[in-house]
């Protein structure tokens, strides 16, 4: 468990210069047994490292730890300006970031095979995707850390994986906030924030998800707050959400708060605010399309908007409930939403009210 010190910003590796790079402070803990750790020695005014394309990205393949500055101005690690990933992990390696700003990559990390944590760095910039994981059974954690400007913020590819995003925020991203596109991924978000990304907030495109999401604001995404079931073919999601923000989604599509396709999803909503969504057909705040599962209790959904292109296909401002889905309400308020088309402005389809509802007409 040795540790490492990087104190050049020069690339490459080169034993005879007297410095340690990045690139051979990575070569040096990928052959020293144990969790090593590696620190940053740099000058104030030069506290970028760019990666050179053309040696390739900086492949982890032991356990290790990679802590930038104490201080307030962080190491950035960026790429070059060609297509390539900043850092690979593969061979089964346990990683640690913390306090870095990783830029300008294809993917920032892509994980292959092993187990990544993230603490206090930023992602931005990136062509595909910040963190990318194409690993089954990978354990990802990322705690106040900020993802802006890239593809996705978080990708997950792989099966099987255990993902946690505690105090984070992923804002202006190009598609989706995090997109699950691995079957049977747990995912638990707590205290964090997704705005302004132009696809979802949280897209869950795959089978077999277990989605819990805590004290959270999904605001102002292009493409619905969340989607479950996207391109309608996706089943067998479980996806709770407590105590969070879903307001000022849109989408040109259904559900511009949260969009239930597919089936045999299950939906739980619980002490939610639901405000200011729209969608082009229906369920501005929620769209359950049919054969799928949804309970709300004592939320308040007011301020949606269905039909917003008012061309008169779309109903239910507040909620849309597909024929043959599963509906039950309680202790929740559905009032002043409109359907542009004039019909079903709070809520279309049928449901089971279990009391305590204050539901406009």
């Amino acid at each position: 468990m040795a540790v490492f010190t990087v104190n050049t910003t020069a690339e490459g590796i080169n034993p005879n210069d007297g410095v340690t790079s990045l690139r051979e402070a990575i070569e040096a803990a990928n052959n020293s047994p144990g969790k090593d750790t590696i620190l940053f020695e740099l000058e104030p005014a030069l506290p970028t490292i760019t990666i050179d394309s053309n040696l390739g990205t900086l492949e982890i393949t032991d356990s290790v730890n990679i802590v930038g500055r104490q201080d307030d101005d962080q190491i950035t690690v960026e790429g070059d300006g060609n297509p390539f990933d900043i850092f690979t992990i593969s061979n089964g390696a346990n990683i640690t970031f913390n306090k870095l700003t990783i830029s300008n990559g294809s993917d920032g990390i892509q994980v292959n095979d092993g187990n990544l944590k993230v603490i206090n760095s930023i992602f931005t910039g990136h062509g595909t995707d910040a963190i990318k994981s194409e690993a089954d059974n990978s354990k990802i954690t990322v705690i106040n850390s900020l993802f802006t400007n890239n593809y996705d913020g978080i990708d997950i590819n792989g099966n099987n994986n255990n993902v946690k995003v505690l105090r984070s925020s992923f804002l202006n991203n190009r598609s989706d906030g995090i997109d699950l596109d691995g079957d049977n991924t747990r995912l638990f978000v707590s205290k964090s924030t997704f705005r302004q990304n132009q696809g979802q907030g949280i897209d869950i495109s795959a089978a077999g998800q277990n989605v819990t999401v805590l004290g959270s604001t999904i605001s102002n995404n292009q493409d619905s707050g969340i989607e479950i079931g996207t391109r309608g073919k996706i089943n067998n999601n479980v996806v709770k959400l407590f105590n969070s923000q879903i307001i000022d989604n849109l989408t040109g599509d259904s559900g511009g708060g949260v969009n239930v396709q597919g089936t045999d999803n299950e939906l739980f909503l619980v002490n939610n605010t639901i405000t200011g969504n729209s969608a082009g057909i229906n369920g501005g705040g929620v769209s359950v399309e049919s054969g799928n599962t949804v309970v709300l209790g004592n939320n308040k959904i007011t301020g949606n908007i269905a039909d917003s292109d008012n061309d008169g296909t779309g109903d239910g401002g507040g909620l849309f409930i597909g024929l043959g889905a599963t509906v039950a309400i309680a202790q929740t308020k559905i009032t002043d939403n409109l359907d542009l088309g004039d019909q079903f402005s709070n809520i279309f389809g049928d449901f089971i009210n279990f009391g305590g509802n204050q539901i406009g007409v």
